[in-house]
Parts: C-alpha cells; structure tokens; sequence
C-alpha cells in the first residue's frame, strides 16, 4: 500500500510539473493589443542574455484572417540579376508589407486591416550584394489561393480554405487546391509538445529567431521574435530553445522560420498610424531587412 501510495503521489507531482512548465508564460501580465491578440516581452539572463518578443493570437476572433506576400510583377520570368533563377517575390519590409497592405485597391494596397506582421521564409539567391530586388522562397508559397512557389520539400504553416491552420511536414500535391496560404520555414523545433534535437549546424548555435507556434487544439497561434547577436542587449537562441520558448508560451507544434537579420515583428499602431517593430534587429533600432515572404494578420473592420 505504501509503495502504491508513493508512486500514486510520484505520478501527481509529475502531472503537476507538466502543468507548471507547459505554460510558463504569465498571458494575463500580457498588453492586449487588439482584440484576441497579446503581446509580451520576455527577458533571460540564463543561459545567456536573450530578449524575446511573443504574440498569442486567438484564432477565434471574430473576422480574423491572413494574408501573405503575393506574386512579384513579371513572377516566373528569370531574375534580372539571376537568369537561372525565376521571379516568385519581390522582397520588401514586414513594415512595407503591411503598408501596403492596407492601401485602399485604389491606390495599388490589397484593401486590408493589417494588424499584424512578421517576417516568413528565406530565400534564394542569398549572396553578395544581397540586394536582389526579386527572391524565391524554398518550400511552398501560397497567397490568398494562388501559388507562389513550390520549392523543395521544407516544412509549412499552412491556412486552409475552410480555416484550419496547421503546421506540416510537407504539403500533398492533391492538398495544394485546398490551401488558402502557406509560408515555409527552415525545420519543426517542438512536435506534439515536446522539443527536437538539433540536428543542423545553424541550429545548434545562437542568432535571433523567427518561429511560429500552434497549441495542441489550434486555437491559438503563437509568433516569437528573439533577437541576437548585440553584446549588451540579446545574445541569441538555438533552434531547441526556440522551440521550447513557444512550448513554455502554449504551444505544441512550432516550425522554425528565416531568422538572423530578417527577424522582424509589427504590430500597426493606431496612434502613431504606422507599422511599429517590437523587437531590434540592430543596435540602431530601426533597421528592417527586406524579405522574401510576410505573414500578416487581417480583421476584416477598419481600425483607424
């Protein structure tokens, strides 16, 4: 009987463990900053300086959708600066994406209320002078029903038709007509709450992060920006840690997104009416990286 006891209490306080670790993160000390999204800012002096950025979005908010960077002009025709490699995007800011974004049709936007944006997939080509005007992104690109690209077998975040969101390994050929919009990261970090190894050289050192979060339900969708690589203010995560960050916020599944100096979290101020970056790419403060892809949060009134 006291064995049984003993390991009836040892099974209790491992429940209880679970229960304090799965959600680390205190959402009710967290800045409402519109109605369904929380935003809050996280800082580690173990095991190293780190400063995060994590949004927590119900994904039951009345007239919440997506969107997500579109095809480029000329999209398919051979890069000006690259022949061998074909337009899909033409890299912009997270603060430019949803500028323009909720630019009336009239003036050339897509007429949306863009509240949200962060920064998506990496891209090709990536080298000197990286100032290419146009990007391919790996993996599969989908906005608002058309394709974009397909790439590669990366991992997805996709939006179904029918409003499902996932995280997948990979996308069935025959799935595709049924996706509203997709984004593709690098790899999965967390898979059914539990961290994966780091498999990968980049992801066994420390450099800012972007990396999007599911809870096991799918009710919420959780957006973490870490930044790095300055001394005195953010030292970085790896992959792992990434993961498990957005495990201690509430999710179960989180894939691992382009990173490094493109890491860039907006939300739009309705005061200042303007994108505002959450988290610091640089030691200037206000530098933002153009990007291949976006991933931006819609509700469909307008907020002035």
């Amino acid at each position: 009987m006291l064995l049984k006891n003993i390991h009836r209490l040892g099974a209790i306080l491992t429940l209880l463990g679970m229960i304090a670790t799965a959600q680390a993160v205190d959402w009710n000390s967290a800045r409402n900053i519109y109605p369904g999204i929380k935003l809050i800012a996280v800082k580690k002096d173990k095991p190293r300086l780190i400063r995060m950025f994590i949004m927590r979005i119900d994904l039951k908010t009345p007239g919440l959708s997506f969107a997500v960077t579109g095809r480029a002009p000329g999209w398919g025709k051979p890069m000006p600066d690259d022949p061998k490699i074909p337009i899909r995007t033409q890299r912009t800011t997270t603060g430019d994406f949803m500028r323009n974004a909720r630019k009336p049709v009239a003036q050339g936007g897509r007429g949306l209320n863009m509240i949200v944006a962060v920064n998506a997939s990496p891209w090709r080509p990536w080298r000197l002078p990286f100032t290419q005007k146009f990007a391919d992104p790996p993996g599969l690109t989908i906005s608002d029903g058309v394709l974009v690209g397909q790439r590669g077998k990366d991992p997805v975040f996709v939006v179904y038709r029918d409003g499902d969101v996932d995280i997948v390994d990979k996308v069935k050929p025959e799935d595709i007509p049924k996706i509203k919009n997709a984004v593709s990261g690098f790899q999965i970090v967390a898979r059914n709450g539990k961290v994966l190894p780091d498999t990968v050289p980049m992801n066994r050192s420390c450099h800012p992060r972007t990396a999007y979060g599911l809870s096991a339900d799918r009710r919420y969708l959780y957006l973490i920006a870490i930044d790095g690589r300055q001394k005195k203010w953010s030292l970085g995560a790896k992959g792992s840690e990434t993961g498990q960050f957005l495990l201690d916020a509430g999710a179960s599944d989180v894939i691992n997104m382009d990173g490094g100096g493109s890491t860039t979290m907006c939300y739009w101020d309705r005061h200042k009416k303007k994108p505002v970056m959450v988290n610091r790419q640089s030691d200037t403060g206000n530098y933002m990286r153009p990007v291949a892809t976006n991933l931006g949060i819609v509700l469909n009134r307008r907020d002035k």
